[in-house]
């Protein structure tokens, strides 16, 4: 086997395999042909590529029942998963029952198997696949860390951290409804006045006269996304939000063979909340916006859900993580859009260099001023 299929194989790990029809050995989803790929012959599968229409779970409906798995049928919609838990990060990860040992992507702690269980939860109903490959990753973290002034040179040169990236879909809700928000508020116009002042000088300065006012905003809300977890910190969640969900395809393992999955941990119930929050920014907006005038005041507001739907989503990241000196350094990559986040060590003797050179230019500046 050679290297190439050798990493392949190294990145099945804990993850779901599917049998080549040929040769009988793993296929994976290939992120470049956007199919199944034996890693072994070499062999290929295409996989669906049309348009499918997207059909989305009534909130209502499923939020009556208070418990996912027990009213209206929600058991077709689910499934059984090995999954453990990671002691040190707490990230839930499906991992394939067949294999021994596997770490956590998101800092890189062994999994412990022997405690793995094995929980009925929901299906994913849709997925976005990746289109960037590990080859891809890896050139465009280089690109960035090269980038990275302060970063030691050492971990510039040579592929020192991107062998620890590893494939993840991490699950998100997609909630919608149709709103419709009465508010009362207040207009500031602005007008300019002249007065004197104490010292008898003539001065202009704004005025702002306010007015009451009411009205009625509408707005429909699609796919506002919610993690689906929490093994991500919200500098991190914030730093993703360009996701095209216009192009995901309906849930199959085809499409998760070779990468792991990370099972749900926060409830459709709870992701609602957020998700009606981030709904509110919106109309805050929009009534401002409808307030008009140079200023607004926004006293009260009924917001009135109704047509709310939900689904859940997996979407493609690459994720890595390592320690140096004690410390856990993680890096996420888009694994649709390419877009990086992550923390990386500082270089101290360059630090002190640049405070060095900036104390000398603000002594310079001063002898400069007060030599004037």
């Amino acid at each position: 086997m050679d290297q190439g299929n050798q990493n392949d194989l190294q990145g099945t790990q804990s993850a779901i395999q599917i049998k080549c029809p040929g040769c009988g050995g793993i296929m994976v989803y290939s992120p470049k042909t956007r199919g199944l790929k034996c890693i072994y012959c070499g062999a290929t599968q295409e996989l669906p590529t049309e348009r499918i229409k997207i059909q989305e779970f009534d909130y209502a409906q499923w939020a009556q029942t208070k418990m996912e798995f027990k009213a209206h049928g929600l058991m077709d919609q689910s499934t059984e998963a090995v999954q453990v838990r990671c002691a040190q990060c707490g990230a839930t990860i499906q991992i394939d029952a067949t294999k021994s040992t596997s770490i956590c992507p998101y800092c890189g702690t062994p999994l412990m198997l022997d405690k793995s269980q094995v929980k009925r939860f929901w299906q994913p109903n849709y997925l976005l696949p990746f289109t960037i490959d590990k080859k891809q990753c890896s050139e465009l973290f280089q690109k960035w860390l090269n980038g990275k002034w302060f970063l030691p040179s050492k971990y510039k040169n040579g592929n020192v951290l991107e062998e620890k990236f590893q494939g993840i879909y991490y699950p998100y809700w997609a909630y919608g409804a149709h709103t419709v928000t009465n508010y009362e508020g207040e207009r500031g116009t602005n007008r300019t006045v002249t007065r004197k002042n104490s010292k008898g000088e003539t001065v202009r300065e704004t005025v702002t006269d306010w007015s009451r006012v009411s009205g009625t905003v509408m707005r429909d809300f699609k796919n506002i996304l919610v993690p689906a977890s929490k093994s991500l910190p919200k500098e991190v969640i914030d730093d993703h939000k360009k996701w095209p969900v216009g192009e995901v395809v309906e849930y199959t393992t085809e499409y998760t063979a070779g990468f792991q999955t990370e099972v749900y941990t926060v409830d459709f119930t709870e992701g609602m909340v957020t998700a009606q929050n981030q709904m509110e920014e919106q109309i805050d907006s929009d009534i401002r916006k409808d307030i008009g005038g140079d200023k607004q005041r926004i006293d009260r507001k009924k917001v009135n859900y109704s047509d709310q739907v939900f689904k859940l989503l997996l979407l493609p990241m690459w994720v890595s993580a390592f320690v140096i000196k004690g410390k856990t350094y993680q890096f996420i990559i888009n694994g649709r859009t390419g877009e990086i986040h992550g923390d990386y060590p500082l270089d101290k003797m360059k630090v002190a260099l640049v405070v060095f050179v900036v104390v000398v230019i603000v002594l310079l500046i001063a002898y400069l001023m007060l030599s004037i």
